[in-house]
């Protein structure tokens, strides 16, 4: 009795895999659907998991030290002795400039100049690195490298401004007044910048070596990066730093809060990103469901017959049950198995930008890559149990009395105990999920989302539904039979309306709504921005180099037209006159985050950013003598703080205070913003405090080019920025994020056509038996194609109509508040991408039932 017992589901199992081998091309589009869906989960999970890993892994190296204080100027001296004597210290240098491939002409570009790329110059004291290591090709201490040899500083670059130069080590770099030999390149760099690609890629040079470029002079813009690392609480350190130093101003972070920051910001973009591949494995669930519904029709037979022989419910519900979950096991490990090579791909080609320090442990590696594929495993198979389960319980739940009668029909309901399984099987799914995101919160919002949408889409579909009832009723259709056929099938209960609208109408949403922000950028970058934008933006041009600046580039091009901005970087210290310590004095990391925040400040009239009013007013009056300024703030910094206007507020400039009510608030006007000013002035109110100048130069672009030559072979301190570089640079940004965009879209996409396939094998045998029947009572193959192509011209109407409302929706608000981009009137590109698919993708289902009909009707009606 006991080996009986013990080889049942042996018996089982072999029964489950062979009556699957006999009917597996049947199940075909079950496994496409659901190891699309998992592969794009598993990629993105893995993907995830490895660059947090990589990122967070130690970040004290990223910040260089357990704390970092960063100022414009150097620390006061009682300021180190404190932080000497609590632990290490180290201090880095920044500031940018323009650096020439070629000195004195030598190694000339196509355009006949020397080649000038923006950097980021890194001045390193002995100290440094206080984490991590430094490692440099060749293999040479720091301080050697940079050491003065023939006359000549020597400087080590990054690798990839070496190619952007087309320089290699021994050859030489003008940088500022001076030329350095190209000692070294930068093989690892434990607290490189991760937007050093956009800013500026760094150059190392020694303290000596400083001032033979000449670029600092008073009133230069330079970073003091002061690191430290201490044994010490990290809270109690700043606690009693704060104590010490009350008035502190200095943006201080620990590398705990850089972790927080850093890893929160994560968190959501890895959601948003697992939750679109849910919704693709979501999509992919309908075609299961489709699937398993036609397969289980084909084995009604089966299962009554069986029933019949004596076999019992138990054994032959644990059969059905074993093939869902071999199937979902199957298309998990494959999915999971594909998602995973994926990741690893995309990890390879981004080099050492998400490498993981040092070796992978087998903690590490379990983490990383066995973990996602156990997980893709575990949601393929609730995805398979969770969109069968309700067709598996209608299949057996058929009368096998069927038998007798000549054809056996599934339930029309499932029973209470398999609906009762099937709600707690969703819910832990719906758990799982929310568990398994990095940000719960999001998930717990997309869940509520998906939720009223689900809702609003049943309520549609039952209002279209009844509408074509009504239609056909109300005389509309008059004594057509095409017309009159295509609104029954509308709103028939099996009418492919739903599945329609579920499957195709939810991908095509992401697509139009990809489709909307690529071609909101795209359009932003190739004809907004080049329209108004100026050639040359020039940064940090001090008051008396103003002339010769202006006479120098009106004699290369006397075309030019020139506009400069002052510039005063301050620091807030009081809000409504209190200060901003007492203000913020409940949360110590806003405050340390406020009181270090510097702002750039400048004057409204002549400015050229084209900002938006969010709200006040704008000005037109000069500052007036002993009262507060008015100022206009930018309006999320004004939004951090809760500030509005009739607020009043005081900056600290050079020692001196700057007092100012706020009289508007505005919003900057996203890709054609150049200088991101966060607070803008009555004339008159900064002139005493003016000692920098920003602008901008409006000429052509090969006038821009020698211009920036001669700039930089000339007043090398100006930072110069050309227009059509920017706009390069953003361009390859762009098409790289258009092309993952296109091919998440594309693999929910891919996942929809193939839901789409499995309600067309579902419905094409009963259209094909009922056009054949027609057929034989008189209707003419002529009039019932014609009701199919209405049907189905009816379905892409409906599905492009929801896929543009509800992309538009979701793109819209994305491109306004997010791009600052206006993005209403591309609707139509929308309309046009979602009627072209779904035009594709359902006539491409037609077209087979179409061509079917010509063959005999009595052999089709032989067949049943």
């Amino acid at each position: 009795m006991k080996s009986e017992t013990s080889a049942r589901p042996f018996w089982m199992l072999k029964f489950a895999i062979s009556d699957l081998r006999s009917r597996i091309s049947a199940l075909k589009v079950f496994l496409a659907c659901l190891i699309l869906g998992v592969t794009l989960v598993a990629a993105t999970a893995s993907l995830y998991r490895v660059i947090e890993q990589s990122l967070l892994a130690d970040t004290r190296m990223l910040l260089g030290g357990d704390v970092e204080l960063e100022a414009s100027e150097p620390l006061p001296d009682e300021v180190l002795a404190w932080v000497r004597a609590t632990g290490s210290l180290s201090l880095v240098r920044e500031l940018d400039t323009m650096v020439s491939g070629a000195a004195s002409g030598e190694g000339e570009g196509e355009d006949g100049g020397a080649s000038f790329v923006r950097a980021e110059i890194l001045i390193p004291d002995a100290a440094y690195p206080l984490y991590g290591k430094l490692q440099l090709m060749p293999d040479q201490p720091l301080a050697e490298l940079t050491s003065q040899k023939n006359d000549l500083w020597g400087a080590i670059i990054d690798p990839l401004l070496a190619e952007r130069l087309g320089q290699s080590i021994g050859d030489q770099i003008q940088i500022g007044a001076a030329t350095f030999r190209i000692s070294g390149l930068i093989q690892a760099q434990p607290d490189r910048s991760l937007n050093a690609n956009w800013r500026g890629l760094p150059i190392m040079i020694s303290e000596a070596a400083v001032e033979a470029t000449g670029l600092i002079r008073p009133g230069s813009r330079v970073d003091y990066e002061y690191r430290v690392q201490t044994d010490r609480n990290l809270d109690v350190w700043l606690d009693e730093f704060e104590q010490a130093f009350p008035d502190t101003r200095w943006d201080t972070t620990t590398f705990a809060e850089r972790s927080e920051r850093l890893s929160e910001r994560l968190d959501q973009i890895a959601t948003a990103l697992i939750l679109i591949a849910f919704t693709t494995l979501f999509i992919g669930g309908l075609g299961v469901a489709n699937s398993i519904h036609a397969y289980l029709d084909e084995k009604l037979g089966t299962i009554a017959t069986l029933q019949t022989l004596g076999l019992r419910r138990r054994p032959l519900v644990g059969i059905y049950l074993l093939q869902i979950g071999l199937l979902g096991s199957m298309a998990g490990i494959i999915g999971g198995a594909i998602g995973l090579a994926l990741s690893a791909a995309a990890i390879g080609l981004a080099g050492d930008a998400f490498a993981l320090p040092g070796s992978v442990d087998a903690g590490q590696w379990v983490a990383l890559w066995l973990v996602p594929l156990l997980l893709s495993w575990l949601f393929a198979v609730l995805t398979a149990y969770v969109f069968a389960l309700p067709a598996l319980a209608r299949a057996l739940a058929a009368s096998p009395a069927g038998l007798f009668r000549g054809r056996v029909q599934a339930a029309s309901h499932e029973p209470r105990s398999w609906r009762i399984a099937s709600y707690l099987l969703l819910a832990a799914y719906i758990a799982a999920t929310l568990l398994w995101l990095p940000s719960p919160q999001l998930g717990f919002l997309f869940l509520l989302a998906v939720v009223l949408l689900w809702g609003l889409l049943e309520g549609l579909i039952k209002g279209l539904q009844r509408a074509a009832r009504d239609l056909e009723d109300s005389g509309f259709a008059g004594r057509n039979f095409a017309r009159r056929l295509a609104l029954a099938n509308l709103h028939r209960p099996d009418s492919p309306l739903r599945a329609t609208l579920l499957s195709l109408g939810t991908a095509l949403t992401l697509v139009v709504a990809c489709t909307l922000l690529v071609g909101t950028l795209l359009r932003a970058l190739e004809s907004t921005i080049p329209a108004e934008a100026p050639a040359l933006i020039l940064y940090e041009v001090f008051f008396d180099q103003i002339d010769p600046l202006k006479s120098g580039l009106e004699s290369l091009d006397p075309a030019s037209q020139i506009e400069l901005l002052p510039l005063v970087r301050g620091r807030l210290a009081a809000i409504n006159n209190q200060p901003i310590a007492d203000v913020l004095a409940d949360n110590s990391q806003a405050r340390r985050e406020a009181m270090g925040d510097e702002y750039k400040l400048s004057y409204l009239s002549g400015n050229p950013e084209d900002l938006e009013l969010v709200s006040g007013s704008w000005w037109s009056s000069p500052a007036a003598e002993g009262e507060p300024a008015f100022m206009a703030m930018e309006d999320r910094e004004a939004n951090q703080l809760g500030l509005k206007v009739g607020d009043r507020v005081e900056f600290q400039a050079e020692g001196q205070t700057i007092a100012a009510e706020i009289k508007a608030l505005y919003q900057q006007k996203g890709l054609q913003t150049r200088f991101w000013f966060e607070g803008l002035l009555q004339d008159g109110a900064l002139d005493e405090l003016i000692g920098r100048y920003v602008g901008v130069v409006y000429q052509t672009d090969p006038a821009a080019k020698t211009s920036q030559q001669w700039l930089a072979r000339n007043i090398p301190n100006v930072i110069t920025l050309r227009t059509a570089d920017w706009l390069e640079t953003a361009g390859n940004l762009l098409n790289k994020a258009a092309a993952g965009l296109a091919t998440v879209a594309l693999v929910s996409l891919t996942a929809s056509l193939l839901v789409l396939s499995s309600v067309v094998s579902v419905s094409r045998r009963r259209q094909l038996y009922e056009a054949n029947l027609l057929h034989c009572l008189g209707a003419r193959h002529q009039a019932i194609r014609q009701s199919m192509l209405l049907e189905t011209g009816l379905l892409t109407l409906l599905s492009t109509v929801f896929a543009t409302a509800l992309g538009a929706l979701i793109a819209l608000p994305l491109a306004s508040m997010l791009l600052k981009l206006p993005a209403g009137d591309l609707w139509w590109l929308g309309a046009l991408v979602a009627g072209a698919v779904s035009s594709l993708a359902l006539l491409a289902g037609l077209l087979p039932t179409l061509r079917a009909l010509r063959l005999n009707p009595a052999l089709l009606l032989r067949e049943g």
